[in-house]
This record gives structure tokens, C-alpha cells and sequence, in this order.
């Protein structure tokens, strides 16, 4: 399989990526303005070709990368938001899995180990529920605001109110 090219500005963002671990850090020294370089980052971190020089530097660099508020949210959001069908999906009654070459990375982070049962291939996922919790943590969502006990809850469509 032939490796795609990087353009310029996809070639500086991955070199600074694996400097900082921080997507918009990243964005900006590839030259993506300032108001813009998050989503650019994002962006660029999810292109196949970033990700496959990534996943190349990765072999052949220490596994290390750098520990930064950013590269911990990205990564307890990649645990909170996974979502199971990325990784298999139900074909006429058959269970497939999808092929880890086919994972970006958020997706990759978000596994906690593959095993061959004998009978079978299992994938376990990290704890979403932790994920959520630490990440609702650093948000402050578990401030409690002393004038306002109502929280409004909806339920496949219907909205409930909750004291």
C-alpha cells in the first residue's frame, strides 16, 4: 500500500504534534491562524495521511508523548465519547470487527485490550463512565448551584423535569 503525501502545512503540524501532543498548538505553528487553529488541529489530526506519518513516527520514536492538560482531555474524551460500533458492527447476524489499521488514533485510545478468546475475539474498552466523571470534574458540572435544584432531563425524545 502506498503512503499519501503530506503537504507542507500537514508535514509541520505532525512534526510540532509530536513536539507538543497539542492539536491546536500544533495547528498554529503550522501557520493556521490563532482563532482557527483548534478546529484546524482537530481536523488535521483526523486526516488518514497525519495519522499514518504519526502512527510511522510513533515506531520509530519513543512511545512517550508529551503530557499536557490538552493531550489529558483529548484522551479521557476519546474514552467518553467511543462509541462500540466503531470497532464492530452486526451484518446479517454475524458480528465483524473493524480492522485496527482502519482506527484513527482517538478511536485507538479508547481500547484497553484485545484478546483471541478460542472463541472469539473480545474487546474491552476503557471505563467510559470514569471518563465522563473526570472529564464533568474539570469541567465543574458537579458544582452545585444553590438556586437552581431543577435539572431538566430528556429521555429518548420526552422531556422530564427532575427536583
Amino acid at each position: 500500500m502506498e503512503q499519501a503525501e503530506l503537504s507542507a502545512r500537514e508535514r509541520r503540524f505532525t512534526e510540532a504534534f509530536l513536539e507538543t501532543g497539542d492539536p491546536a498548538a500544533a495547528a498554529a505553528e503550522a501557520g493556521c491562524g490563532s482563532g482557527r487553529a483548534a478546529a484546524a488541529g482537530e481536523k488535521l489530526l483526523s486526516r488518514p495521511a497525519v495519522q499514518a506519518a504519526l502512527d510511522r513516527a510513533w515506531k520509530t520514536r519513543p512511545r512517550v508523548r508529551p503530557v499536557t492538560r490538552d493531550a489529558i482531555i483529548q484522551e479521557l474524551a476519546a474514552i467518553a465519547f467511543s462509541d462500540f460500533t466503531d470497532f464492530v458492527r452486526v451484518e446479517d447476524g454475524q458480528v465483524l470487527i473493524t480492522e485496527s489499521r482502519n482506527l484513527d488514533y482517538s478511536r485507538r485510545a479508547a481500547i484497553a485490550g484485545i484478546k483471541d478468546t478460542g472463541k472469539g475475539v473480545e474487546i474491552k474498552l476503557h471505563d467510559k463512565q470514569k471518563a465522563l466523571e473526570l472529564l464533568a470534574k474539570y469541567l465543574g458540572l458537579f458544582e452545585k448551584d444553590e438556586a437552581d435544584d431543577a435539572v431538566r432531563v430528556e429521555l429518548g425524545g420526552t422531556a422530564e423535569w427532575a427536583e
